[in-house]
């Protein structure tokens, strides 16, 4: 057996499958994980695929596979001199699993004469679930969105009649009715704005960081938790998404926490935070749990859709801002929000 090459020996160590074409499309070189898969996958002929045509094998499978045929196209327009990379994601499933491939392809030189490709095999099944999963959730979310935006119209729109009728005749719990109702509004409104609409647009003005983080409170708490704010400066925000982003919070502290959770708001140099003394996020779910669907413990709720600290994210996102989950000075979770304009 000849000795392996530096270069060959760099390429077997990659968990990637590397393939090297000559001018005419046929395989020159393969790594050991090109080996390895095809060898996996029940391919019966000579394992490196050294002599095949890598063309020719794309252009059979042209009328049973569009891919097939964009790969055989690009290949040439970088084998040509036409296009510097050539890139397309594939699906690749076993009888067993479901699999994508991103295939990339560049072109260089060799010492000897001749334009090769460099051909990459990258797995990115992880990406493509994630991906496949995030487009559920926000399919679920807009059908949310539309049973907010519709069944709940009429019955809210006659119980905020009803209510002004009695806060009207002086009637103290109609007026406590119409307050929460007038809340609920605001918050089916705004939520099925953000799930609805790609292009949500919002209305920046002056809000007080106390106000809006303790009128959120008064409509989350109904327990024994315990709540501060250790600040009241001002900042650039929609109203209306901002209490919606402090619901979230709070409600995601007292779900996790408890009844007697503590929950801490405060400022930092270029925005907020709040903060509890709840079992906290692990360090490595820290990031997943702004993704729309993620769950870290799905037997904790069976209400659980994994779609509040998304919902918050998304709003930071609307604003400007960036949001990142960390962990408190209390021992829980602490959620910290930059980029803020102060006043």
């Amino acid at each position: 057996m000849n000795a392996l090459s530096l270069p060959e020996q760099a390429f077997d160590e990659l968990p990637t499958e590397v393939a090297i074409l000559d001018e005419r499309g046929e395989i020159i070189y393969t790594n050991r994980a090109w080996r390895t898969f095809a060898s996996a996958n029940g391919y019966t002929g000579e394992l490196t695929f050294v002599g095949v045509n890598y063309l020719a094998v794309c252009d059979a499978a042209r009328e049973e596979s569009e891919e097939a045929a964009a790969v055989a196209d690009g290949l040439r327009r970088v084998l040509h001199g036409a296009d510097d990379v050539f890139a397309a994601d594939y699906p690749c499933h076993s009888p067993t699993e479901q699999r994508w491939f991103l295939m990339r392809a560049v072109p260089f030189e060799s010492p000897t004469g001749g334009r090769h490709a460099l051909v990459l095999h990258m797995n990115i099944t992880d990406r493509r679930l994630a991906e496949n999963r995030v487009k559920v959730q926000n399919t679920r979310l807009k059908m949310l969105a539309y049973i907010l935006s519709t069944d709940l119209e009429v019955p809210l729109t006659d119980a905020l009649s009803k209510a002004r009728e009695l806060a009207q005749q002086g009637n103290d719990v109609g007026r406590e009715l119409l307050g929460s109702l007038e809340r609920i509004d605001v918050v089916v409104g705004t939520g099925a704005a953000l799930a609805w609409d790609d292009d949500t647009t919002i209305e920046m003005r002056p809000v007080t960081l106390r106000k809006q983080a303790e009128t959120a409170w008064y409509y989350a708490d109904d327990n024994d938790a315990s709540f501060l704010v250790f600040d009241s400066r001002e900042l650039l925000a929609d109203p209306n998404l901002l209490q919606l982003l402090f619901d979230v919070l709070f409600s995601n502290a007292l779900e996790h926490g408890g009844d007697t959770v503590r929950v801490r708001v405060g400022t930092t140099h270029g925005g907020f935070f709040v903060e509890d003394d709840g079992p906290g996020i692990a360090p490595e779910d820290r990031a997943r749990v702004l993704e729309a669907g993620v769950v870290l413990d799905p037997t904790a709720n069976g209400e659980e859709r994994g779609m509040g600290l998304a919902v918050a994210a998304r709003i930071a996102e609307l604003h400007g801002w960036t949001i990142r989950v960390e962990q408190s000075g209390l021992g829980g979770a602490r959620v910290e929000v930059d980029g803020v304009e102060w006043t």
